[in-house]
């Protein structure tokens, strides 16, 4: 069983895998734990990208002081820039 995109399904995942061995009914092999290790690490960085994103968000909040300055960042090469409106007067 392989890991989703998301980390608490990733985490009840293995933990659904590792409750028969709870109570000593089933024994860990070397692969076993190899391939536990395997899915903690995926896991780790999933929950690892979160916390960077999170962490970036945060900043570019308390940076802008909760109003959208210069441009936002939409995408990978792509640069949303705030639209300007005329000083002094209406549009023609």
């Amino acid at each position: 069983m392989s890991c989703s995109e998301l980390t608490s399904q990733c985490l009840v995942a293995i933990r659904e895998e590792l409750k028969p061995h709870v109570h000593g009914g089933k024994f860990f092999t070397s692969e076993d734990v190899g391939n536990l290790v395997r899915r903690l690490n995926t896991a780790i960085s999933l929950a690892e990208e979160v916390e960077e994103e999170k962490s970036m968000l945060e900043r570019r909040e308390r940076l802008a002081g909760g109003r959208q300055l210069g441009p936002a960042i939409v995408g990978p090469n792509v640069v949303a820039f705030r639209g300007h409106a005329p000083t002094g007067g209406s549009r023609a």
